[in-house]
């Protein structure tokens, strides 16, 4: 595969702004709005401030029902304020459930 862009990732990001959950180890379900997803992980804004390496399951439902639902156990890589408020999360896919 040829990229001729400066972003030399493995997996291509799809953009993407859908609803979707994430359960902490606590078994606690809240809320985020997925931004991109790529074979390797999710990116996410959310209200809730994460840890490093916290570990999460998380639904992204699609909004046209052509695409199965995304279910994985993914690990926090990435915290960040968001522009918008709360926090722009990046995970990495550690097993699709």
């Amino acid at each position: 595969m040829n990229r001729d862009y400066e972003e030399k990732r493995n997996f291509i990001r799809m953009c993407m702004d859908c609803p979707m959950t994430f359960t902490r180890y606590d078994g606690s379900v809240h809320s985020a709005l997925a931004r991109d997803l790529s074979g390797s992980g999710v990116g996410f804004v959310t209200d809730q401030a994460l840890t490093l390496g916290e570990v999460l399951a998380v639904q992204v439902v699609p909004q046209q029902a052509v695409v199965a639902p995304l279910r994985a156990e993914v690990e926090v890589v990435r915290v960040q304020p968001a522009a918008e408020g709360g926090y722009d999360i990046g995970v990495t896919i550690r097993r699709f459930l």
